[in-house]
Parts: structure tokens; sequence; C-alpha cells
């Protein structure tokens, strides 16, 4: 079965988290499944970015307000970020929402599969290199990297892939897991993300309240 139709079949029966934030942002998850081994695309952001400038990332951002969901907001994105026509790609479903650190911005990742890849060219003022990294990669082990980092007083794990001098990692690299671990090979690492996702739920409702307390 190809690594698209598992995507799908389970993404369908999936019972999604969603998040209730001020702002909303999506991202595509773009799977190119063509003649050659299937491949995630990606994208180096530009430097002159003032958020998350010179990162790795799924091409996205936030919503408009002309975005009918979160769905048209991933693939207008993508296209205005490499060119990628919506027509290219198949939408296979939604992942959980994702928390970014900003605790005003919810993330939707949408999965979509990219079976006739057209030319891509980057939108310089967004995007400095587009590239791919195909899931055989992914799926190693011993490829990826844990480092424990301390966010709001508590101790989280960051994830991290290297590839032909491009570093994944922070929520990108999470994401990719994510999808992953809806595949039949399952994700490389034993993440626990549904289990991540609530506990940083749970401690960012348990600030709440020192901060409404502080502001007082």
């Amino acid at each position: 079965m190809r690594v698209s139709d598992q995507l799908r079949e389970a993404l369908k029966v999936h019972t999604r988290s969603e998040l209730k934030r001020p702002k909303r942002a999506a991202v595509l998850v773009g799977l190119i499944e063509d003649e050659s081994a299937p491949r995630l695309l990606l994208t180096r952001r530009a430097d002159t970015l003032g958020t998350h400038g010179g990162e790795v990332a799924f091409p996205g951002g936030m919503m408009d307000p002309t975005d009918l969901g979160s769905d048209h907001a991933a693939l207008r994105e993508a296209h205005e970020e490499v060119s990628l026509p919506p027509s290219a790609v198949e939408l296979l479903g939604p992942l959980d929402d994702m928390m970014p650190k900003s605790r005003n911005v919810a993330v939707t990742p949408w999965v979509g599969v990219i079976r006739d890849l057209p030319p891509l060219k980057a939108n310089p003022s967004e995007v400095a290199h587009i590239f791919e990294i195909p899931l055989n990669d992914l799926y190693q082990r011993e490829r990826w990297r844990v480092d424990p980092v301390m966010w709001g007083g508590r101790e989280w794990p960051l994830f991290s892939f290297e590839h032909q001098g491009e570093r994944l990692w922070g929520l990108s690299a999470y994401i990719t897991l994510v999808t992953l671990s809806f595949t039949h090979r399952g994700a490389p690492l034993d993440l626990k993300w549904r289990e991540l996702n609530a506990q940083q739920l749970a401690f960012e409702r348990a600030q709440q309240p020192l901060k409404e307390g502080g502001a007082s």
C-alpha cells in the first residue's frame, strides 16, 4: 500500500484535537509520491524574515480573512511561497492542531500528496531554498536527535534531523514525526505526541491565572 493511502486511511478515522486560539496558521505537509521514492517537500525560510528567519519549515503561514479554512490557507501559502499550484495537491487530511511557542497561535498541518511535481520557484521574500527529504531517511532512528530544552520553567524534548546541510528541528520536526506515526512503519521515535500536546496545553492553562493575577 502506498504511503499516501496509509495516511489517507489513518487520518480518515483520526479524531482531531482542535485548539481555540485568537490567531490561526496552517502548513502543508507535502508528500511527493511519483516514480521516485516518497519524500517530503520543505523550505528554508529567508534570513530577512522577522519570524523564524533562516529556519527549515513546511510551506505555510498565518490564515487570511479571505481563507475559507485552514486547508485553503495551507494551499494558498504553498502557492505563494514555492509556486505550487493547489491543483497539484490532493489533501489527505489534517493532523491535530499544534502549539508553537506563541500562545496566541494554533497551527493546523494539512497532509497532502503531490503525484506530479511541477517546477517550483521560491518567492525570494519568503523562501531561501526549496528541498526534499526522502521518507526512507526520516524513518532512520539514528539520524534523529532529541535534546532537552527549558521553556516556561519546565523541560521539553527538542527534535532535530540533519539532511545535506539543512537542519529540520522544532515544530517542523515534530510535525514530521507525527506524520510518520500515521504510516504503517510508524515514527522512528517514541514521541508520545498527543501526550506532549496535552501536557503543553495543561501547562499553559495553569500559567494563565498567574498572569491574570499578576496583571491585577
